[in-house]
């Protein structure tokens, strides 16, 4: 009887091993894909004010072509990424959003003849396109790693 008693045991404690590696295993995938989604989501936002600042060197200093050595490919596999990782609405219509206003702005700068106020129409809504990804990227990366919505003050 005492062998049944100590076979069960080891039996038990083979399944809690067990358990424990799949559910570590499941929490560091998780964390992989929130590092992933993370890092994408810097990108996007890091390519975006790239994008901004090529526009103003070519606007107000004169330097040519740097609007054409963006590295869209880069941005595009980027967003790419979070569309993949994140199955968050809002962070996928967020980041649809800032492309649209980014294509609007950068196709109506490399036409040549830009009106002020067309200009400025583009550059603002591309502005707050950014603003409004930072934010929804931040609230969730912050929601898929467990945390609260908003960051703590």
């Amino acid at each position: 009887m005492e062998s049944w008693g100590a076979l069960a045991a080891a039996v038990v404690g083979a399944a809690i091993a067990l358990m424990g590696q799949y559910l570590a295993k499941r929490r560091d995938e998780r964390v992989k894909a929130t590092e992933l989604l993370l890092n994408s989501c810097a990108e996007v936002a890091a390519s975006c004010s790239d994008l901004l600042h090529r526009v103003w060197e070519e606007r107000e200093l004169g330097v040519p072509g740097r609007v054409e050595g963006w590295d869209l490919g880069g941005h595009r596999l980027a967003t790419a990424r979070i569309r993949i990782l994140s199955g968050d609405p809002g962070l996928i219509a967020a980041s649809e959003e800032v492309n649209t206003a980014g294509q609007a702005l950068s196709s109506y700068w490399r036409k040549g003849e830009v009106d002020d106020a067309e200009f400025q129409v583009r550059r603002d809504r591309y502005r707050t396109a950014m603003d409004a990804f930072v934010r929804t990227s931040g609230r969730a990366v912050r929601l898929r790693a467990g945390g609260p919505a908003r960051p703590a003050l």
